[in-house]
């Protein structure tokens, strides 16, 4: 088992310790006087998209044009000051398409909203309180003890349902009496949800604590205005603490809105005239003065617009769900999340004894996936939900650069592909608006994806004017993660019911951007790489590798779906661009041989090398890790390309890992992605979460189409993973004692041909579960194939 044990008050929601399943999460810390329940959900959001002051969405005519004749310059992704180093047709209009789109450059909103709290008073009469908070990891619950003088304790055991949106809470106190006590209840609850603060005075205040002025843009166009004020209300007889929001093109009626509400069979809910705070609040405590509320379960629902026929229904069915007896139906619920989380654990697992650090971080992190994360549910933006704060930096989109995808890096080889799956819900909104995009702004077919969006439809384009608004290279980043979930399943039905068509729109976007010149080549202008102002240099918009990289992939991944489904329309437009692509990466400069140009050709874009740069090629014997002092929000990019370029030195970098991991660790286990010195406590952002695929891709990669064991592992110390998932729909479970590499097995599900590199480079002897001889040949890379039967293990040891 794995476990987080702290013996501190936590004292603020971004660092507090998980609970979720998927969709409701929690994170749960202390103030001075309670235990406290901070609520996120992944659909509550400010859907808001004020495009009132936009001017008309840039079309790619008019920045081909601009940068090419009139050398169009900008100095600011809000405020663009943008400039001609030529001779301007069209001043005005040069103005609006240099100048940051005013509803995300000067509005606060779309964003992610938090829910609220359930918060547990505490007596705080005798100090000094201790607390002792231990998380199971493979449990999903959490336990929290708080002792005072006299030997008086509250226990508090606590978990989230794994289906229904409800935090169930058990308390009990103990050696609380006439002597030790101090008051009647020794506990009671509140459910509170705070008025949204104008982004006015949310900036100040962010200023004055931590001196980062990233508002500035909203806060001096003055338009933006905050939610309504939340409101308790009466349900089915049930009191709620309501929050409403404007109505969207999801929810045009009135709106989205979601509840809170508590159930418990100990106490009564009472509902607070809060005067003219704007806030509202339940209390939740027993109706006989003399009770001294020593031990009983709580459960607190969240249901919302987006459940099936509303959050009336939702709150109903909930209602019933529990009747008359909220102590047993938290004991079902519990008895449920044990078996939901003994099966999400059983799916894979590691150990690295002698590099403990390495091994929790990537437990912590699932676990931090599980709770936030789930199939079928539109996943959250850069943040955790239960972190989120009440305006968001970048507004907590799906910002497509690299940070949302890196939060699902690792989910497929880590065997949890039903996490991988959560990036599609939110993300096919962005397509369907990526189609619109395409035809009215780039002349394309296919989806064009925006540099950022949001889980929910958008009547027009969400970032239409600024340096930043028409980069080519998102379409093809965002395919990789659909192709991905094909090559580590081989579920054609997925592939032809789900995922073509957005693979297939992503490749006709590129088909019709590339233009080709008069050298028969086909080439990509105008689209920067990374990020930039604009410059005036047409150089720096023609045939940046970042975007002729993933449109090469893309395209090579559309001809390789097609072909599986016995798709032709389109693939003879796809062979023609790919073959007369021009080629931007000189292999023979390089001194790459063919080997090595194969495994370019199947390494996805990202992992080849940053934004910006070059391919790096040589191994250094330098750590690895140690000379960056910011957070770790670029680690998990770094490390990839690093490793699939075979450059990473796991010896002389290990230490370095280790001491990075223990500096950025948060009290949760996550890492911090951003530091909180120079941003302050903005959320838990889940770029960092991408650790867990290079720590995997130390133990196996299958990435090229061979199955590599301990490719780069450090010589000195042992690992073991089980059936972690490589591309072929294989489950790969494998050891390394005493530096040498253990007997392994694989499990094929599909029954693929596999491919494997010896790692003992003595021949392998593999047999199947019979015992008997399998048959081999000469493989890709100088591999090792052998063929195999669905549903079948194999074992694979020194010939």
């Amino acid at each position: 088992m794995h476990r987080i044990e702290i013996d501190y008050p936590v004292l603020v929601p971004e660092d507090g310790l998980l609970l979720g399943n998927g969709d409701l999460s929690v994170s749960v810390y202390m103030d001075v006087d309670h235990i406290v329940w901070r609520f996120g959900k992944n659909d509550v959001w400010d859907r808001r998209l004020d495009t009132s002051d936009c001017p008309r969405p840039a079309h790619i005519d008019e920045i081909a044009h601009g940068i090419r004749e009139e050398g169009w310059v900008s100095h600011g992704y809000v405020f663009g000051e943008g400039e001609a180093t030529k001779t301007v047709k069209d001043p005005r209009r040069m103005k609006e398409i240099t100048e940051g789109w005013p509803a995300y450059a000067k509005r606060s909103y779309p964003c992610p909203k938090p829910v609220g709290e359930l918060r547990m008073r505490i007596p705080n009469d005798q100090t000094p309180v201790t607390f002792t908070q231990r998380q199971t990891i493979e449990t999903g619950e959490l336990e929290i003890e708080a002792t005072w003088p006299g030997n008086w304790v509250i226990r508090v055991v606590c978990f989230v349902a794994p289906d229904d949106n409800v935090l169930c809470v058990k308390w009990d106190v103990e050696n609380w009496n006439d002597d030790t006590g101090s008051c009647r209840p020794a506990v009671w609850f509140k459910v509170w949800r705070w008025p949204d603060p104008t982004i006015e005075s949310y900036h100040a205040r962010l200023f004055a604590r931590a001196r980062y002025n990233h508002y500035f843009g909203q806060v001096a166009e003055g338009k933006s205005t905050p939610l309504d004020k939340p409101i308790t209300r009466d349900v089915f007889g049930r009191f709620v603490v309501q929050q409403n929001f404007a109505p969207s093109l999801d929810f045009p009626g009135e709106g989205f809105k979601f509840m809170m509400a508590p159930f418990t069979d100990q106490y009564e809910v009472e509902a607070l005239d809060m005067l003219d705070t704007g806030e509202a609040m339940l209390h939740v405590r027993p109706t006989d003065k003399e009770d001294e509320g020593l031990s009983g379960w709580l459960a607190l629902a969240v249901p919302t617009a987006s459940d099936e026929g509303g959050a009336e229904a939702e709150l109903k069915r909930i209602m019933e769900t529990i009747g008359d007896d909220c102590d047993a139906a938290c004991e079902k619920w519990r008895a449920e999340q044990k078996a939901a989380a003994d099966e999400f654990w059983s799916r894979s697992s590691i150990s690295i004894p002698d590099a403990p650090e390495v091994e929790d971080v990537w437990y912590h992190i699932l676990h931090a996936r599980r709770c936030a994360f789930r199939r079928g549910v539109v996943a959250p933006g850069l943040a955790l939900p239960s972190t989120v704060q009440d305006y968001s930096l970048w507004h907590g989109d799906y910002h497509m650069n690299f940070n949302y995808q890196q939060g699902f890096w690792g989910d497929n080889m880590a065997n949890h592909v039903e996490l991988g799956d959560s990036f599609f819900p939110g993300m096919n909104h962005m397509v369907e608006i990526g189609r619109k995009l395409a035809r009215d702004y780039w002349g394309c077919r296919g989806t064009f994806v925006q540099l950022g969006g949001y889980p929910f439809p958008v009547h027009e384009d969400t970032y239409g004017t600024g340096s930043l608004c028409r980069m080519a290279y998102m379409s093809g980043w965002v395919c990789n993660h659909y192709w991905w979930h094909y090559l580590y399943t081989l579920d054609a039905d997925w592939l032809r019911e789900e995922g073509y068509s957005v693979i297939r729109d992503c490749a006709l976007f590129y088909t019709d951007f590339l233009e080709k010149w008069d050298d028969g080549k086909y080439h990509a202008f105008p689209s920067i790489q990374g990020e930039a102002f604009f410059t005036g240099k047409a150089e720096d918009y023609t045939d940046k590798p970042q975007v002729l990289r993933h449109a090469r992939y893309c395209l090579q991944s559309a001809i390789k779906a097609a072909e599986v489904l016995g798709e032709t329309e389109h693939v003879d437009e796809w062979r023609d661009r790919l073959d007369n692509l021009v080629q931007i990466d000189d292999f023979d400069a390089l001194g790459w041989d063919d080997e090595k140009i194969r495994r370019y050709n199947c390494s996805s874009p990202e992992f080849l090398c940053y934004d910006v740069g070059s391919i790096p090629t040589e191994k250094s014997d330098e750590p690895a890790f140690a000379a960056y002092r910011g957070a770790t929000n670029m680690l998990p990019w770094w490390w990839m390309i690093a490793l699939h370029n075979d450059v990473y030195n796991p010896d002389v970098s290990l230490e370095s890992l280790r001491k990075r991991i223990a500096k950025w660790r948060q009290p949760n286990g996550v890492l911090r992605a951003m530091d909180v010195h120079s941003h302050s406590y903005i959320g838990c952002y889940t770029e960092a979460m991408g650790i867990i695929a290079p720590i995997m891709e130390m133990m196996m990669q299958s990435w090229d189409g061979r199955i590599r064991i301990f490719p780069s592992w450090p010589s000195q110390i042992d690992g073991e993973f089980t059936t972690l998932r490589a591309e072929g729909a294989f489950l790969v479970s494998a050891s390394r004692k005493d530096g040498k590499i253990q007997p392994f097995t694989i499990h094929s599900e599909a029954g693929a041909p596999c491919h494997v590199v010896d790692p003992w480079d003595s021949g392998l002897k593999i047999t199947d579960p019979d015992g008997k001889d399998i048959p081999t040949r000469e493989g890709l890379g100088g591999s090792i194939c052998f063929d195999t039967d669905p549903g079948k293990t194999y074992t694979l040891q020194p010939a």
